[in-house]
């Protein structure tokens, strides 16, 4: 792998590494059982992911594991969760658990009823929604007073909202459901919430965006204070709304990024990853460090919910098509015994080692050598090229002995370094991977 022609593109968007390997590498495994899986990891300092695969609409960029305004299943889904957090706890009944996620989809198409008997099923499984830190996703449509106030009940510290453009346009172009009035009572009522932390989310790389246009999203956004800011950009994929038609990428992706970053830094806000800019002065809510998401493991409950282990990942089948979504819900829904895995994907050293230095160095994560050697008993630098080039070029640097962080420059290549990372043998069961 040539390093040097990989940077020297200039093109900061290969592909979003949140996780290593993707769902598309994961295939149909011998049947494991839950407390085989788990009978040799760490489970006294887990992660606990629920996902709700639901929403009002299907934006035209969604490649998520989700289905649009369902007409029935939503109770007999939840019931299958509070089943699966059973099944659990009979296999694993040590279980402990110190950050939590609610994603999807969109987890406030709930009713309050719903959300509520989510919430409430949680708490007895043993994730204490008040103790430790946890976030939950929104969007404006579905966010109202009710559910907001259920949520400070609950005590969950963060709530993410997808508002991704002030402009009406804009909007429209990227499939979103909601309207700009919609958005801007969402985000006031949570101003005037006691959530401790709340995110805004906007997509750069919308069809015709300007940098103008852009800019008066950030600022506006700005304008309300939040937490923390998430810049996304618009990645194009097959089988989602905007991909069937035939949609081409923005090439004005970058000038529209560098100008909202440079923005946000000049505004009271601090860059954490590529993606993330958080407000300057506030920390980081209750306990949210204790939870190592390098080496720690996780749970994940619920049809398309991914759990890792250390040498280990599983999930239920991938899809992105609403039909053969559907039938993995409904599948999922319908089972008896949660407790057989046939789904995910075997880590050997040399994976464990590309996903160490992907959510190390991606993501506002920070690299500790040290760790590293403790736990491979090599030297990095030796194995991968990529982090001397990282290094060289002042992509990277040693913040303090031995931790290693990506500089701002550094960040703008996090799209880059990720898929950079990975082994022949992931991109080939990627590229391999019949969608659907």
């Amino acid at each position: 792998m040539n390093i040097k022609k990989i940077f020297e593109t200039e093109d900061f968007y290969q592909g979003y590494t949140y996780s290593y390997p993707h769902k598309l590498a994961y295939r149909t495994v011998t049947e494991k059982s839950l407390s085989d899986i788990w009978s040799t990891q760490k489970q006294d300092n887990l992660f606990y992911y629920v996902h709700i695969p639901f929403c009002e609409m299907r934006c035209g960029f969604c490649n998520l594991f989700t289905v649009a305004n369902p007409k029935e299943g939503v109770k007999l889904y939840l019931e299958s969760i509070h089943k699966e957090m059973q099944t659990y706890r009979n296999e694993l009944p040590n279980l402990n658990f110190k950050n939590f996620a609610i994603g999807g989809g969109t987890p406030t198409f709930l009713n309050a009823e719903e959300l509520n008997f989510l919430l409430d099923g949680m708490n007895k499984f043993g994730v204490n929604t008040a103790k430790y830190y946890g976030s939950i996703e929104a969007s404006p449509k579905t966010l109202n007073q009710e559910k907001i106030e259920l949520i400070e009940n609950f005590g969950i510290a963060r709530l993410s909202l997808g508002i991704q453009s002030w402009k009406e346009e804009e909007v429209k172009a990227l499939g979103r459901p909601q309207n700009i009035e919609d958005t801007e009572k969402a985000v006031n009522l949570l101003t005037q919430s006691k959530i401790p932390e709340f995110n805004l989310d906007l997509i750069y790389g919308v069809k015709e965006q300007t940098v103008e246009s852009f800019l008066y999203s950030v600022e506006k956004t700005i304008n309300f204070a939040p937490t923390e800011i998430f810049l996304y950009p618009l990645y194009l994929r097959q089988l989602t709304g905007l991909g069937k038609k035939g949609v081409k990428d923005n090439t004005n992706r970058q000038q529209l990024y560098l100008a909202a970053r440079d923005k946000l830094l000049s505004s009271g806000y601090e860059q954490t990853s590529m993606r993330c800019f958080r407000k300057t002065g506030t920390d980081y809510a209750k306990n949210n460090e204790e939870y190592n998401n390098i080496l720690d493991g996780m749970i994940g409950v619920g049809a398309g919910a991914r759990s890792y282990t250390s040498n280990f990942h599983y999930s239920t089948d991938y899809a992105v098509a609403k039909k053969e979504i559907k039938t993995i819900i409904d599948k999922y829904s319908q089972k008896e015994n949660y407790e057989k895995i046939v789904h995910g994907i075997n880590l050997d050293e040399d994976e464990q080692k590309r996903r160490f230095l992907i959510k190390s160095i991606t993501d506002g994560g920070i690299f500790d050598l040290s760790v590293y050697e403790k736990t491979f008993k090599s030297n990095p630098y030796n194995e991968f090229e990529i982090l001397n080039y990282l290094m060289e070029n002042e992509l990277m640097k040693e913040v303090k002995n031995n931790i290693f962080q990506l500089t701002l420059k550094g960040m703008c290549y996090e799209d880059v370094i990720g898929p950079a990372l990975y082994s022949s043998k992931t991109v080939n069961l990627i590229n391999q991977y019949s969608w659907k």
